[in-house]
Protein backbone atom coordinates (compact mmCIF):
# COMPACT_ATOMS: atom_id res chain seq x y z
CA UNK A 1 0.00 0.00 0.00
CA UNK A 2 2.74 2.48 1.03
CA UNK A 3 4.62 1.83 -2.07
CA UNK A 4 1.70 2.83 -4.09
CA UNK A 5 1.57 5.94 -2.43
CA UNK A 6 4.72 6.68 -3.05
CA UNK A 7 4.82 5.96 -7.43
CA UNK A 8 1.89 7.91 -7.37
CA UNK A 9 3.58 10.90 -5.75
CA UNK A 10 6.75 10.27 -7.84
CA UNK A 11 4.20 10.44 -11.31
CA UNK A 12 2.50 13.27 -10.11
CA UNK A 13 5.90 15.30 -9.48
CA UNK A 14 7.05 14.31 -12.95
CA UNK A 15 4.00 15.02 -14.70
CA UNK A 16 4.52 18.77 -13.00
CA UNK A 17 7.65 18.93 -14.29
CA UNK A 18 7.27 18.08 -17.92
CA UNK A 19 4.27 20.50 -17.63
CA UNK A 20 6.60 23.35 -16.32
CA UNK A 21 9.19 22.52 -18.95
CA UNK A 22 6.63 22.51 -22.02
CA UNK A 23 5.67 25.74 -20.45
CA UNK A 24 8.67 27.11 -20.23
CA UNK A 25 9.91 26.35 -24.43
CA UNK A 26 6.45 27.53 -25.33
CA UNK A 27 6.74 30.81 -23.58
CA UNK A 28 10.56 30.64 -24.87
CA UNK A 29 9.44 30.16 -28.12
CA UNK A 30 6.85 32.70 -27.72
CA UNK A 31 9.92 35.46 -26.87
CA UNK A 32 11.86 34.55 -29.33
CA UNK A 33 9.55 34.50 -32.42
CA UNK A 34 8.88 37.95 -30.91
CA UNK A 35 12.31 39.37 -30.83
CA UNK A 36 12.34 38.15 -34.86
CA UNK A 37 9.51 39.99 -35.36
CA UNK A 38 10.62 43.10 -33.82
CA UNK A 39 14.47 42.64 -35.02
CA UNK A 40 13.73 41.70 -38.30
CA UNK A 41 10.08 41.63 -39.89
CA UNK A 42 9.20 44.67 -38.64
CA UNK A 43 12.29 46.51 -37.73
CA UNK A 44 11.64 49.38 -39.77
CA UNK A 45 8.56 49.97 -38.31
CA UNK A 46 9.95 50.02 -35.04
CA UNK A 47 12.80 52.49 -35.62
CA UNK A 48 10.49 54.66 -37.41
CA UNK A 49 8.16 54.90 -34.17
CA UNK A 50 11.61 55.89 -32.49
CA UNK A 51 12.75 57.99 -34.30
CA UNK A 52 11.29 61.34 -33.30
CA UNK A 53 13.52 60.54 -30.45
CA UNK A 54 16.49 60.00 -31.98
CA UNK A 55 19.16 62.63 -33.24
CA UNK A 56 18.84 64.23 -36.18
CA UNK A 57 21.30 64.02 -38.91
CA UNK A 58 23.08 66.98 -40.50
CA UNK A 59 25.06 68.09 -43.72
CA UNK A 60 28.00 70.52 -43.26
CA UNK A 61 27.57 73.63 -45.34
CA UNK A 62 30.84 75.50 -46.59
CA UNK A 63 31.47 78.44 -45.62
CA UNK A 64 32.73 80.71 -47.88
CA UNK A 65 36.44 81.84 -47.53
CA UNK A 66 37.29 85.89 -47.78
CA UNK A 67 38.76 87.26 -51.01
CA UNK A 68 41.86 87.94 -50.79
CA UNK A 69 42.33 91.95 -52.91
CA UNK A 70 44.71 94.22 -53.85
CA UNK A 71 45.27 97.78 -52.49
CA UNK A 72 42.64 99.07 -55.40
CA UNK A 73 40.18 96.09 -54.94
CA UNK A 74 40.97 93.89 -57.38
CA UNK A 75 40.57 90.26 -56.60
CA UNK A 76 43.81 88.19 -56.09
CA UNK A 77 41.82 84.70 -54.23
CA UNK A 78 38.16 84.57 -54.03
CA UNK A 79 35.78 81.44 -54.11
CA UNK A 80 33.70 80.36 -57.03
CA UNK A 81 30.41 79.10 -56.11
CA UNK A 82 29.99 74.87 -57.37
CA UNK A 83 28.00 72.40 -55.99
CA UNK A 84 28.63 68.80 -54.58
CA UNK A 85 26.34 66.35 -55.98
CA UNK A 86 25.13 63.28 -54.53
CA UNK A 87 22.84 60.67 -56.14
CA UNK A 88 20.79 57.40 -55.39
CA UNK A 89 20.29 55.77 -58.41
CA UNK A 90 18.32 52.52 -57.38
CA UNK A 91 15.49 55.42 -57.11
CA UNK A 92 15.61 57.09 -60.12
CA UNK A 93 14.00 55.65 -63.22
CA UNK A 94 16.14 54.83 -66.04
CA UNK A 95 15.36 56.92 -68.83
CA UNK A 96 16.24 59.78 -66.56
CA UNK A 97 19.42 58.02 -65.30
CA UNK A 98 20.46 57.95 -68.77
CA UNK A 99 19.76 61.82 -69.29
CA UNK A 100 22.14 62.38 -65.90
CA UNK A 101 24.41 59.83 -67.24
CA UNK A 102 24.88 62.14 -70.78
CA UNK A 103 24.86 65.70 -68.74
CA UNK A 104 27.93 64.19 -66.32
CA UNK A 105 29.65 62.57 -69.24
CA UNK A 106 29.20 66.06 -71.36
CA UNK A 107 29.99 68.71 -68.74
CA UNK A 108 31.99 66.43 -66.07
CA UNK A 109 34.29 64.54 -68.59
CA UNK A 110 32.95 61.17 -66.52
CA UNK A 111 34.21 58.31 -68.56
CA UNK A 112 31.24 55.60 -69.65
CA UNK A 113 33.67 53.14 -67.00
CA UNK A 114 33.55 55.57 -64.36
CA UNK A 115 29.65 56.05 -64.78
CA UNK A 116 28.47 52.24 -64.72
CA UNK A 117 30.79 51.79 -61.64
CA UNK A 118 28.50 55.02 -59.99
CA UNK A 119 25.27 54.30 -61.24
CA UNK A 120 25.58 50.21 -60.27
CA UNK A 121 25.49 52.08 -56.12
CA UNK A 122 22.27 51.03 -54.20
CA UNK A 123 22.26 54.03 -52.22
CA UNK A 124 23.59 57.44 -52.16
CA UNK A 125 27.04 58.04 -53.61
CA UNK A 126 29.02 60.70 -54.00
CA UNK A 127 29.32 62.19 -57.67
CA UNK A 128 31.51 65.44 -57.32
CA UNK A 129 32.48 68.07 -55.49
CA UNK A 130 32.24 71.10 -57.85
CA UNK A 131 29.80 70.83 -60.15
CA UNK A 132 28.97 74.45 -62.00
CA UNK A 133 25.76 75.95 -61.62
CA UNK A 134 25.14 75.69 -65.49
CA UNK A 135 25.52 71.84 -65.01
CA UNK A 136 23.31 71.56 -61.60
CA UNK A 137 20.31 73.82 -63.56
CA UNK A 138 20.49 70.91 -66.11
CA UNK A 139 19.83 68.17 -63.79
CA UNK A 140 17.32 70.16 -62.06
CA UNK A 141 15.36 70.62 -65.33
CA UNK A 142 14.90 66.43 -65.10
CA UNK A 143 11.99 68.22 -62.25
CA UNK A 144 13.52 64.55 -60.25
CA UNK A 145 11.70 63.99 -56.80
CA UNK A 146 14.25 62.33 -54.73
CA UNK A 147 17.55 60.74 -55.54
CA UNK A 148 19.28 63.81 -56.36
CA UNK A 149 20.93 66.17 -53.52
CA UNK A 150 22.94 68.95 -54.31
CA UNK A 151 24.75 70.51 -51.43
CA UNK A 152 26.23 74.41 -52.13
CA UNK A 153 29.75 74.31 -52.09
CA UNK A 154 33.53 76.46 -52.97
CA UNK A 155 36.11 75.95 -55.68
CA UNK A 156 39.18 78.67 -55.01
CA UNK A 157 40.80 80.87 -57.70
CA UNK A 158 43.02 82.87 -58.94
CA UNK A 159 42.55 85.27 -61.68
CA UNK A 160 46.49 86.37 -62.02
CA UNK A 161 47.60 82.73 -61.56
CA UNK A 162 51.51 82.18 -61.59
CA UNK A 163 52.18 86.26 -61.49
CA UNK A 164 51.55 85.79 -57.37
CA UNK A 165 50.78 82.51 -56.28
CA UNK A 166 54.15 81.78 -54.57
CA UNK A 167 53.14 85.53 -52.26
CA UNK A 168 49.31 84.44 -52.29
CA UNK A 169 49.74 80.28 -52.38
CA UNK A 170 47.22 77.70 -52.29
CA UNK A 171 44.27 75.73 -50.16
CA UNK A 172 43.79 72.66 -49.54
CA UNK A 173 41.07 70.06 -50.28
CA UNK A 174 39.04 71.19 -47.08
CA UNK A 175 39.68 74.52 -48.32
CA UNK A 176 41.71 75.35 -45.57
CA UNK A 177 45.38 77.74 -46.19
CA UNK A 178 48.49 75.52 -47.42
CA UNK A 179 51.11 78.06 -48.66
CA UNK A 180 51.56 81.93 -48.90
CA UNK A 181 48.82 84.46 -47.43
CA UNK A 182 46.48 81.36 -47.52
CA UNK A 183 48.18 79.87 -44.86
CA UNK A 184 49.32 83.03 -42.80
CA UNK A 185 45.76 84.82 -42.97
CA UNK A 186 43.96 81.35 -42.54
CA UNK A 187 42.49 82.80 -39.14
CA UNK A 188 41.01 85.82 -40.51
CA UNK A 189 40.01 84.38 -43.99
CA UNK A 190 38.29 81.12 -43.55
CA UNK A 191 34.80 81.32 -42.56
CA UNK A 192 32.40 79.08 -40.05
CA UNK A 193 31.09 76.06 -41.12
CA UNK A 194 27.21 75.69 -41.10
CA UNK A 195 25.09 72.93 -40.55
CA UNK A 196 21.78 71.32 -42.10
CA UNK A 197 19.89 68.93 -40.07
CA UNK A 198 17.55 66.79 -41.43
CA UNK A 199 14.93 64.10 -40.37
CA UNK A 200 16.08 60.63 -40.72
CA UNK A 201 13.34 57.65 -41.60
CA UNK A 202 15.05 54.24 -40.34
CA UNK A 203 11.80 52.57 -42.45
CA UNK A 204 13.63 54.19 -45.35
CA UNK A 205 17.52 54.85 -44.94
CA UNK A 206 17.70 55.86 -48.57
CA UNK A 207 15.84 57.99 -48.79
CA UNK A 208 16.99 61.53 -47.18
CA UNK A 209 14.65 63.92 -45.80
CA UNK A 210 13.91 67.63 -46.31
CA UNK A 211 16.03 69.72 -43.82
CA UNK A 212 14.28 70.92 -40.65
CA UNK A 213 16.63 73.67 -39.27
CA UNK A 214 19.47 75.30 -41.04
CA UNK A 215 22.36 76.95 -38.99
CA UNK A 216 23.49 79.07 -41.77
CA UNK A 217 26.98 79.50 -42.85
CA UNK A 218 29.23 82.51 -42.15
CA UNK A 219 31.67 83.96 -44.78
CA UNK A 220 35.27 84.67 -43.88
CA UNK A 221 36.79 87.89 -43.79
CA UNK A 222 38.21 89.81 -46.47
CA UNK A 223 41.85 90.91 -46.41
CA UNK A 224 43.54 94.10 -48.88
CA UNK A 225 46.66 93.95 -49.47
CA UNK A 226 49.26 96.38 -50.05
CA UNK A 227 50.16 94.83 -53.77
CA UNK A 228 49.28 96.92 -56.44
CA UNK A 229 48.75 94.05 -59.23
CA UNK A 230 49.64 96.17 -61.94
CA UNK A 231 53.00 96.85 -60.85
CA UNK A 232 52.88 92.70 -59.85
CA UNK A 233 52.71 91.68 -63.36
CA UNK A 234 54.86 94.22 -64.51
CA UNK A 235 57.81 93.45 -62.69
CA UNK A 236 56.94 89.30 -62.72
CA UNK A 237 57.02 89.76 -66.58
CA UNK A 238 60.40 91.41 -66.62
CA UNK A 239 62.05 89.23 -63.91
CA UNK A 240 60.91 85.85 -66.08
CA UNK A 241 62.29 87.86 -68.84
CA UNK A 242 65.79 88.52 -67.67
CA UNK A 243 66.18 84.77 -66.23
CA UNK A 244 64.74 83.38 -69.53
CA UNK A 245 67.18 85.88 -71.78
CA UNK A 246 70.64 84.76 -69.21
CA UNK A 247 69.28 81.27 -68.61
CA UNK A 248 69.41 81.52 -64.57
CA UNK A 249 67.89 79.70 -61.88
CA UNK A 250 66.12 82.07 -60.83
CA UNK A 251 65.09 85.83 -59.94
CA UNK A 252 63.34 87.58 -57.23
CA UNK A 253 62.23 91.29 -56.69
CA UNK A 254 60.11 93.81 -54.06
CA UNK A 255 59.35 96.74 -54.85
CA UNK A 256 58.19 99.61 -51.63
CA UNK A 257 57.42 102.29 -50.63
CA UNK A 258 60.34 103.37 -48.66
CA UNK A 259 58.90 106.04 -46.38
CA UNK A 260 56.84 103.19 -44.83
CA UNK A 261 58.47 100.01 -46.09
CA UNK A 262 54.77 99.56 -47.08
CA UNK A 263 55.29 96.22 -50.27
CA UNK A 264 53.83 97.13 -53.71
CA UNK A 265 55.20 93.99 -55.29
CA UNK A 266 56.94 90.58 -54.32
CA UNK A 267 57.78 88.54 -57.31
CA UNK A 268 59.01 85.28 -57.31
CA UNK A 269 60.51 83.31 -60.64
CA UNK A 270 60.16 80.34 -61.58
CA UNK A 271 56.34 80.62 -60.28
CA UNK A 272 53.34 77.78 -60.72
CA UNK A 273 50.08 77.45 -62.00
CA UNK A 274 48.32 77.68 -58.60
CA UNK A 275 45.14 75.38 -60.19
CA UNK A 276 47.49 72.99 -61.94
CA UNK A 277 50.48 72.39 -60.57
CA UNK A 278 53.22 69.52 -60.18
CA UNK A 279 55.50 71.51 -57.74
CA UNK A 280 54.33 74.47 -55.18
CA UNK A 281 57.10 76.97 -55.78
CA UNK A 282 58.89 79.02 -52.85
CA UNK A 283 58.48 82.53 -52.37
CA UNK A 284 61.84 83.33 -52.55
CA UNK A 285 61.80 87.51 -51.34
CA UNK A 286 61.24 85.57 -47.40
CA UNK A 287 62.88 82.27 -47.87
CA UNK A 288 65.77 82.10 -49.75
CA UNK A 289 69.09 82.91 -47.71
CA UNK A 290 72.16 84.30 -49.93
CA UNK A 291 74.83 85.91 -49.52
CA UNK A 292 74.33 89.78 -51.13
CA UNK A 293 77.78 90.61 -52.07
CA UNK A 294 78.37 94.45 -52.56
CA UNK A 295 75.00 95.37 -52.15
CA UNK A 296 75.69 95.40 -48.53
CA UNK A 297 78.86 98.10 -48.71
CA UNK A 298 76.54 101.30 -47.89
CA UNK A 299 75.10 99.73 -44.61
CA UNK A 300 78.92 99.01 -43.69
CA UNK A 301 80.08 102.84 -44.82
CA UNK A 302 77.30 104.24 -42.76
CA UNK A 303 78.67 102.07 -39.76
CA UNK A 304 82.56 103.30 -39.95
CA UNK A 305 81.20 106.66 -40.58
CA UNK A 306 78.85 106.99 -36.99
CA UNK A 307 81.56 105.20 -35.55
CA UNK A 308 84.80 107.81 -36.66
CA UNK A 309 86.26 104.70 -37.95
CA UNK A 310 86.09 106.41 -42.10
CA UNK A 311 85.79 109.97 -43.07
CA UNK A 312 83.99 110.81 -46.39
CA UNK A 313 87.62 112.06 -47.76
CA UNK A 314 90.24 108.77 -47.04
CA UNK A 315 92.24 108.03 -49.79
CA UNK A 316 92.67 103.80 -50.47
CA UNK A 317 94.96 102.08 -52.49
CA UNK A 318 93.81 98.82 -54.25
CA UNK A 319 96.43 96.79 -55.84
CA UNK A 320 93.46 94.13 -56.89
CA UNK A 321 93.89 92.26 -53.37
CA UNK A 322 94.56 92.47 -50.06
CA UNK A 323 96.66 89.57 -47.59
CA UNK A 324 94.74 89.10 -44.30
CA UNK A 325 96.54 86.78 -42.55
CA UNK A 326 97.10 83.81 -44.18
CA UNK A 327 94.73 84.70 -47.13
CA UNK A 328 94.77 86.65 -50.07
CA UNK A 329 91.49 88.57 -51.09
CA UNK A 330 90.99 89.74 -54.42
CA UNK A 331 89.13 92.79 -55.56
CA UNK A 332 87.22 92.01 -58.78
CA UNK A 333 89.26 95.28 -60.49
CA UNK A 334 92.74 96.68 -59.39
CA UNK A 335 91.73 100.16 -58.79
CA UNK A 336 94.68 101.91 -57.79
CA UNK A 337 94.44 105.18 -55.85
CA UNK A 338 90.60 105.83 -55.05
CA UNK A 339 89.64 109.26 -52.70
CA UNK A 340 86.76 108.73 -50.52
CA UNK A 341 83.84 107.37 -50.07
CA UNK A 342 82.30 107.98 -53.28
CA UNK A 343 85.13 106.60 -54.98
CA UNK A 344 85.04 102.96 -52.96
CA UNK A 345 81.06 102.69 -53.51
CA UNK A 346 81.33 104.00 -56.88
CA UNK A 347 83.98 101.79 -57.81
CA UNK A 348 82.66 98.95 -54.97
CA UNK A 349 86.29 98.14 -54.05
CA UNK A 350 86.45 94.92 -51.78
CA UNK A 351 89.80 95.89 -50.69
CA UNK A 352 88.53 99.15 -49.04
CA UNK A 353 85.77 97.45 -47.53
CA UNK A 354 87.95 94.69 -45.99
CA UNK A 355 90.13 97.55 -44.65
CA UNK A 356 87.34 99.33 -43.43
CA UNK A 357 85.88 96.60 -41.67
CA UNK A 358 88.94 95.24 -39.88
CA UNK A 359 89.05 98.67 -38.66
CA UNK A 360 85.42 98.62 -37.20
CA UNK A 361 86.58 94.80 -35.55
CA UNK A 362 84.29 92.02 -35.82
CA UNK A 363 81.96 93.25 -32.61
CA UNK A 364 81.33 96.95 -33.92
CA UNK A 365 80.52 95.13 -37.34
CA UNK A 366 78.33 92.81 -35.86
CA UNK A 367 76.39 95.06 -33.64
CA UNK A 368 75.48 97.11 -37.06
CA UNK A 369 74.20 93.89 -39.28
CA UNK A 370 72.02 93.28 -35.62
CA UNK A 371 70.71 97.03 -35.29
CA UNK A 372 69.74 96.39 -39.30
CA UNK A 373 67.54 93.60 -38.91
CA UNK A 374 70.16 90.68 -40.62
CA UNK A 375 69.96 87.62 -38.15
CA UNK A 376 66.69 87.74 -37.26
CA UNK A 377 63.19 87.24 -38.98
CA UNK A 378 61.68 90.69 -40.38
CA UNK A 379 57.83 90.67 -38.56
CA UNK A 380 56.50 90.70 -42.00
CA UNK A 381 52.79 89.25 -42.28
CA UNK A 382 54.05 85.83 -43.71
CA UNK A 383 54.88 82.38 -42.33
CA UNK A 384 58.05 80.46 -42.87
CA UNK A 385 60.15 83.56 -43.37
CA UNK A 386 64.03 82.47 -42.76
CA UNK A 387 65.90 85.22 -40.85
CA UNK A 388 69.50 84.70 -42.63
CA UNK A 389 73.08 83.64 -41.15
CA UNK A 390 74.97 86.25 -38.85
CA UNK A 391 77.61 84.23 -37.03
CA UNK A 392 78.71 85.05 -33.44
CA UNK A 393 81.65 86.87 -32.93
CA UNK A 394 82.94 83.49 -31.51
CA UNK A 395 83.21 81.97 -34.66
CA UNK A 396 85.16 84.38 -36.69
CA UNK A 397 88.44 85.74 -37.56
CA UNK A 398 90.01 88.98 -39.31
CA UNK A 399 89.68 87.17 -42.88
CA UNK A 400 85.61 86.51 -42.12
CA UNK A 401 85.36 89.81 -40.78
CA UNK A 402 87.21 91.18 -43.82
CA UNK A 403 85.13 89.19 -45.97
CA UNK A 404 81.92 90.84 -44.37
CA UNK A 405 83.37 94.08 -45.26
CA UNK A 406 81.56 93.35 -48.77
CA UNK A 407 78.97 91.00 -48.02
CA UNK A 408 80.64 87.61 -48.07
CA UNK A 409 80.65 85.42 -45.22
CA UNK A 410 76.51 86.65 -44.00
CA UNK A 411 73.26 85.30 -45.50
CA UNK A 412 69.86 87.40 -45.81
CA UNK A 413 67.03 87.71 -47.15
CA UNK A 414 65.99 89.88 -49.67
CA UNK A 415 62.93 91.17 -47.63
CA UNK A 416 65.82 92.13 -44.88
CA UNK A 417 68.36 93.50 -47.38
CA UNK A 418 65.60 95.64 -48.66
CA UNK A 419 64.39 97.14 -45.42
CA UNK A 420 67.68 97.64 -44.26
CA UNK A 421 68.89 100.07 -47.32
CA UNK A 422 65.22 101.70 -47.14
CA UNK A 423 66.62 102.42 -43.62
CA UNK A 424 69.80 104.36 -45.43
CA UNK A 425 67.64 106.25 -48.44
CA UNK A 426 64.76 107.52 -45.65
CA UNK A 427 66.32 109.03 -43.49
CA UNK A 428 67.57 106.28 -40.61
CA UNK A 429 63.93 104.56 -40.11
CA UNK A 430 64.12 100.68 -40.25
CA UNK A 431 60.44 99.82 -40.12
CA UNK A 432 58.69 96.56 -39.94
CA UNK A 433 57.90 95.72 -43.83
CA UNK A 434 53.99 94.77 -44.41
CA UNK A 435 51.85 93.67 -46.73
CA UNK A 436 48.41 93.96 -45.33
CA UNK A 437 46.65 97.15 -46.02
CA UNK A 438 42.99 96.26 -44.07
CA UNK A 439 41.07 93.33 -42.78
CA UNK A 440 37.30 93.47 -43.18
CA UNK A 441 34.29 91.28 -41.94
CA UNK A 442 31.50 90.12 -43.91
CA UNK A 443 29.06 92.92 -43.13
CA UNK A 444 31.72 95.37 -44.37
CA UNK A 445 33.52 96.89 -41.08
CA UNK A 446 37.08 97.20 -40.77
CA UNK A 447 38.63 95.38 -38.14
CA UNK A 448 42.19 95.72 -38.66
CA UNK A 449 44.17 98.77 -40.27
CA UNK A 450 47.83 98.62 -40.51
CA UNK A 451 50.12 101.32 -39.56
CA UNK A 452 53.94 102.00 -40.14
CA UNK A 453 55.42 100.11 -37.16
CA UNK A 454 58.93 101.63 -36.74
CA UNK A 455 61.55 99.05 -35.13
CA UNK A 456 64.22 101.89 -34.95
CA UNK A 457 66.28 104.94 -36.11
CA UNK A 458 69.58 104.30 -37.01
CA UNK A 459 72.37 106.71 -38.13
CA UNK A 460 72.99 110.40 -37.92
CA UNK A 461 71.66 112.79 -41.38
CA UNK A 462 74.93 113.92 -41.83
CA UNK A 463 76.50 110.42 -42.60
CA UNK A 464 73.38 109.21 -44.21
CA UNK A 465 72.92 112.25 -46.61
CA UNK A 466 76.94 110.94 -47.43
CA UNK A 467 75.58 107.72 -48.33
CA UNK A 468 72.81 108.67 -50.39
CA UNK A 469 75.05 111.21 -52.41
CA UNK A 470 77.51 108.50 -52.87
CA UNK A 471 74.73 106.15 -54.39
CA UNK A 472 73.71 108.94 -56.56
CA UNK A 473 77.43 108.34 -58.54
CA UNK A 474 76.86 105.12 -57.97
CA UNK A 475 74.24 104.97 -60.18
CA UNK A 476 75.35 107.97 -63.01
CA UNK A 477 79.45 106.52 -62.73
CA UNK A 478 79.36 103.13 -61.83
CA UNK A 479 76.53 101.27 -63.06
CA UNK A 480 74.64 103.61 -65.83
CA UNK A 481 73.04 100.77 -67.08
CA UNK A 482 70.82 101.52 -63.97
CA UNK A 483 69.77 105.25 -65.01
CA UNK A 484 66.22 106.16 -65.52
CA UNK A 485 65.97 109.26 -67.97
CA UNK A 486 65.20 112.38 -66.25
CA UNK A 487 65.82 111.20 -62.42
CA UNK A 488 68.12 111.03 -59.89
CA UNK A 489 68.56 107.38 -58.81
CA UNK A 490 70.38 106.51 -55.42
CA UNK A 491 71.56 102.91 -56.23
CA UNK A 492 74.07 99.77 -55.39
CA UNK A 493 75.22 96.54 -57.24
CA UNK A 494 75.93 93.33 -55.97
CA UNK A 495 78.06 90.61 -57.31
CA UNK A 496 78.12 87.50 -54.70
CA UNK A 497 80.09 84.75 -55.14
CA UNK A 498 77.78 81.07 -54.11
CA UNK A 499 79.68 79.03 -51.54
CA UNK A 500 81.58 75.92 -53.46
CA UNK A 501 80.30 72.30 -52.29
CA UNK A 502 84.44 71.95 -51.98
CA UNK A 503 84.82 74.96 -49.77
CA UNK A 504 85.76 78.02 -50.57
CA UNK A 505 83.58 80.68 -52.82
CA UNK A 506 82.42 79.64 -56.73
CA UNK A 507 83.63 81.73 -59.90
CA UNK A 508 81.28 80.89 -62.02
CA UNK A 509 78.19 80.51 -59.47
CA UNK A 510 76.80 84.00 -59.16
CA UNK A 511 73.91 86.00 -57.77
CA UNK A 512 73.11 89.57 -59.09
CA UNK A 513 71.86 91.64 -57.51
CA UNK A 514 70.77 95.62 -57.53
CA UNK A 515 68.74 98.03 -55.54
CA UNK A 516 67.46 101.51 -56.45
CA UNK A 517 65.72 104.20 -54.77
CA UNK A 518 64.04 107.17 -57.14
CA UNK A 519 64.35 110.70 -56.67
CA UNK A 520 67.01 111.33 -54.76
CA UNK A 521 67.45 112.94 -52.19
CA UNK A 522 63.41 111.45 -50.82
CA UNK A 523 62.56 108.52 -52.60
CA UNK A 524 58.90 107.78 -52.96
CA UNK A 525 60.02 103.75 -54.61
CA UNK A 526 62.44 101.74 -54.36
CA UNK A 527 63.46 98.06 -55.74
CA UNK A 528 65.57 95.45 -55.16
CA UNK A 529 66.02 92.56 -57.87
CA UNK A 530 68.30 89.12 -57.87
CA UNK A 531 69.09 87.09 -60.66
CA UNK A 532 70.70 83.88 -59.60
CA UNK A 533 73.40 82.02 -61.18
CA UNK A 534 73.17 82.51 -65.17
CA UNK A 535 74.65 80.09 -67.40
CA UNK A 536 77.36 82.10 -68.05
CA UNK A 537 79.07 84.61 -65.44
CA UNK A 538 78.18 88.13 -66.10
CA UNK A 539 78.33 91.25 -63.49
CA UNK A 540 75.21 93.11 -61.81
CA UNK A 541 76.00 96.13 -64.09
CA UNK A 542 74.81 94.04 -67.47
CA UNK A 543 71.77 91.30 -65.47
CA UNK A 544 70.47 93.69 -62.51
CA UNK A 545 70.92 97.02 -62.85
CA UNK A 546 69.20 96.88 -66.43
CA UNK A 547 66.34 95.25 -65.25
CA UNK A 548 66.46 97.46 -62.23
CA UNK A 549 66.16 100.34 -64.91
CA UNK A 550 63.27 98.89 -67.08
CA UNK A 551 61.19 98.55 -63.64
CA UNK A 552 62.18 101.83 -62.43
CA UNK A 553 61.14 103.41 -65.87
CA UNK A 554 58.11 101.74 -65.68
CA UNK A 555 57.32 103.09 -62.33
CA UNK A 556 57.86 106.55 -62.44
CA UNK A 557 55.48 106.77 -64.73
CA UNK A 558 52.64 104.73 -63.63
CA UNK A 559 52.78 105.87 -60.13
CA UNK A 560 53.43 109.86 -61.48
CA UNK A 561 56.91 110.04 -59.48
CA UNK A 562 57.48 113.79 -59.81
CA UNK A 563 61.21 114.64 -61.16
Amino acid sequence: MSWKLTQSSEDIFKRRLLISFLLFVFVFVLFMGRVVDLAIINRGRLLAEFAPQVVPSYDILRAERGDILDRSGVKLATDELTFELDINPSIIDSVNLNKIKSILKSDLKFSNEELNKLFSEKSYVLVSTSVSENTKQKIDALNLRDGVVFTKTYKRVYPFGEIVSPLIGIVGADGSGLTGLELSLDDYLKGRNGRSFRTFNFAEPDVLGAPTYVLEPVKGNDVTLTIDINIQAKVYELVKKYVEEFNAKSGFAIVTDPETNEILAMVSYPSFDPTNFDKIMPNLPTTFNYEPGSVMKPIVALAALEEGKLKPDDNFYCSGSIKVKDRIISCWKKHGEEHGLTDILVNSCDVAFAQIALKLQKETLLKYFNLFGFGEKTQIELLGEEKGIVPSPRSIGDVEVANMGFGQGIAVTQIQMLSALNAIVNGGKLYVPHLIKEIKNPKGNVIYSSLPILRRTIGSETNLNLIKSAMVKVVEIGAPKAKIAGYKVMGKTGTAQKPSENGGYSHTKLIYSFFGAVPYPDPKVSVIVSINETRIPQYSTTVSAPLFSEIGTFLVKYLRIEK
